[in-house]
């Protein structure tokens, strides 16, 4: 008589179709690829920003219990091949995080909008001194000016990803071949 082994999932009503984990599985190994690109390339924030966009399309199209797992499946993975490099370290702190919690105030345009704000440069605070403490950066009487240049740069980032969603669900989601 042979013997049977049953998994028993902790998370009962984790409930992801085979395809919700295909493509979230895709969508993952890009944002992967992307992120270790960034690394390679001597933490290019280009290549970063372009990393959290699968993640964000992802959680769009699938919700949230899939964008969640392929968020921490990129963190652990891009963690263990790039340990302390600083794109990996902001998008861990930053963008991943962002990507999951953009679509909290979906239906009140005012309040999503002061949540995403507020929610960037939260994070945003919280990247640079994780970041400065980490890998003891001092930048001086130049830091005000870096902060400021990076809030201007993610109401930019802010602008670009709600551009890419529109094109995503115009072009990508009309295509009913997923």
């Amino acid at each position: 008589m042979p013997v049977r082994i049953y998994a028993v999932i902790a998370w009962e009503d984790f409930d992801l179709k085979a395809r919700d984990i295909a493509f979230g599985s895709i969508y993952s190994a890009l944002s992967i690829i992307l992120v270790s690109f960034s690394a390679i390339f001597g933490d290019d924030l280009f290549l970063l920003i372009f990393s959290s966009l699968p993640l964000i399309a992802l959680t769009d199209q699938f919700g949230k219990r899939a964008g969640v797992l392929s968020y921490v499946v990129i963190s652990a993975v891009a963690f263990l091949i790039f340990p302390l490099r600083i794109s990996t370290i902001i998008f861990i702190l930053l963008f991943g995080p962002y990507s999951l919690l953009r679509d909290l105030f979906k239906n009140r345009k005012i309040l999503r909008m002061t949540f995403h704000f507020v929610l960037l440069f939260g994070l945003a605070f919280l990247s640079y001194f994780v970041i400065t403490y980490l890998l003891n950066l001092n930048l001086g009487k130049y830091s005000v000016y870096l902060v400021a240049l990076g809030m201007v740069s993610l109401l930019l980032y802010e602008r670009f990803v709600e551009y890419f969603l529109r094109w995503y669900k115009k072009i990508v989601l009309k295509q009913r071949w997923m």
